[in-house]
């Protein structure tokens, strides 16, 4: 009996301490997830502070960073890199020559840019794997677009946009291309849910490139004015363009960040109904002709990690002449997403 009773202690103590390890590890994942809410103005990081920096853009057109006249077409592909050190990205539609070609990167921190991770993550590398041969890996230091308050992830934060122009040795064509970040440019970089682990600065958003070649259009590309700006839903802007519009379709890209379809893999109606109208047009969202699928919804991280998102749209425009598109994201049911433009390119 003796023998018994001590075997019963040491299993109730066994028992005991997995229950006390378990509820250990239990509080570890609670700590660890902190809000489910993260990149909404549901965030415990939103704010009175938040709130107040979460403003419409300025009122004034928007003008080109740049433009080419008249014998061009572009190419857009993006990749999201929320805790990831590096992704893909494809390009498609690009009819040669190239004739330039730029990479745009975000990403969340909350030091000054000499900061080692701050500064790290400034630059960018990128190498083209297809067509073979491969390009050599190369190095680019970025260019600040523009920065400002961070969309709703950890409190007195800033989100930065940069951008930088590849070059000619890249080869740049239709085709594959590997975007790695620096070491220590990321917080985590071991592929985590965005939404589950503890967000560790520098939190990146995700890479897009650019590429500008032969076709019959006059191409804008706008960044300025639109990069790092922290907003939600309902917001407008007008883009100033460099020519007028014709009869031919129009085509438009968006490049922002921090879009999300809800709380990970979890879809929610304010965060991921967000309409898209230009020029009275609606060309996005819910009622459009792609129905539910909205610009801003993490696209080019699908499934996950999100908060990167790489559209474009085709549309004629009545009347067909005219000099400026009023861009408008109407709201989701009570839309709660934190956003920030990063760059819009128009073909017309």
């Amino acid at each position: 009996m003796k023998n018994r009773s001590s075997r019963s202690i040491k299993t109730s103590a066994l028992v005991l301490a997995f229950a006390v390890g378990g509820a250990a590890v239990a509080l570890a994942q609670a700590d660890d997830q902190e809000s489910p809410a993260y990149g909404t103005t549901a965030s415990p990081t939103f704010d009175a502070e938040a709130r107040a920096q979460l403003a419409p853009l300025a009122a004034a057109p928007i003008t080109p960073f740049k433009s080419w006249k008249e014998q061009f077409q572009y190419a857009t592909g993006g990749v999201a890199l929320r805790n990831r050190r590096g992704g893909g990205i494809g390009i498609s539609g690009v009819v040669l020559p190239v004739k330039d070609a730029y990479i745009y990167w975000a990403f969340i921190d909350n030091g000054a840019p000499t900061k080692p991770a701050t500064l790290a993550a400034t630059k960018i590398r990128v190498q083209r794997l297809l067509p073979t041969p491969e390009s050599a890996q190369m190095e680019l230091p970025g260019t600040l677009v523009d920065s400002g308050p961070q969309p709703c992830w950890i409190s007195g934060s800033t989100i930065y946009v940069y951008r930088a122009q590849l070059p000619v040795a890249l080869g740049v064509t239709n085709g594959s291309y590997q975007v790695t970040t620096l070491p220590f440019a990321g917080g985590d970089v071991n592929g985590g849910d965005p939404w589950v682990v503890r967000p560790r600065l520098p939190l990146w958003e995700g890479a897009s490139i650019v590429v500008i070649g032969k076709g019959s259009n006059t191409v804008d590309l706008f960044d300025k004015g639109l990069a790092g700006k922290a907003v939600k839903p309902p917001f407008s802007y007008t883009l100033m363009l460099s020519g007028s519009t014709r009869s031919l379709p129009v085509l438009w890209d968006n490049i922002g960040a921090d879009g999300q379809l809800g709380t990970g893999r979890v879809a929610t109606a304010s965060d991921s109904g967000e309409t898209t109208t230009i020029n009275g047009l609606l060309v996005a969202g819910p009622g459009s002709t792609q129905n539910l699928t909205g610009d801003w919804n993490g696209s080019s991280g699908f499934p996950l990690p999100q908060l990167w998102d790489d559209t474009g749209h085709q549309f004629t425009l009545y009347p067909t002449l005219t000099t400026t598109l009023s861009i408008t994201f109407g709201p989701a049911t009570g839309a709660t997403d934190c956003l920030t433009g990063v760059a819009n390119l128009v073909a017309y």
